[in-house]
Parts: C-alpha cells; sequence; structure tokens
C-alpha cells in the first residue's frame, strides 16, 4: 500500500487524537507494523520527530503540525 502526504498527514492527526497506534490502525483496518511505519516516514520527511513513543505524546514539533492540520482535516 503506497500512501501520499494528504494521507500520511491524515494518519498523523488520527494517531494524535487516538494517542495509540494501535487504536488507528483498527479503526484504519491496517496493521499497525504499517501505521508505526508511515508515521516514520513522515518524520523522515520532516526531519524531526512527531511523537514520544513512551507516552505517545506529541513533541514540540508534533503539536506544532497537529494544530495546523487538525482543522484542515478533521
Amino acid at each position: 500500500m503506497r500512501f501520499g502526504n494528504e494521507t500520511l498527514y491524515r494518519l498523523f492527526v488520527l494517531v494524535a487524537d487516538e494517542k495509540s497506534i494501535t487504536k488507528a490502525s483498527e479503526k484504519l483496518y491496517i496493521s499497525q507494523p504499517a501505521v508505526s511505519k508511515q508515521i516514520k516516514k513522515l518524520e523522515n520527511e520532516l526531519n524531526t520527530v512527531l511523537f514520544n513513543r513512551k507516552n505517545m505524546e506529541l513533541t514540540k514539533n508534533g503539536k506544532k503540525l497537529y494544530n495546523e492540520l487538525k482543522p484542515i482535516f478533521f
């Protein structure tokens, strides 16, 4: 499955809303590893870390991106 940037951004917002890669993957009916891989891809493209993986809280840059994207997609 190939993801475009819009899809990556939507996925990012969903993971941030759910505070869980697993819950986001269940809602999308795709595997948890696939979601993790796409979040990592987005982080690599943006050259930043978006989530603190221990508690899935957004980092400073993650919050900034979330605040920009949330009104657009949802």
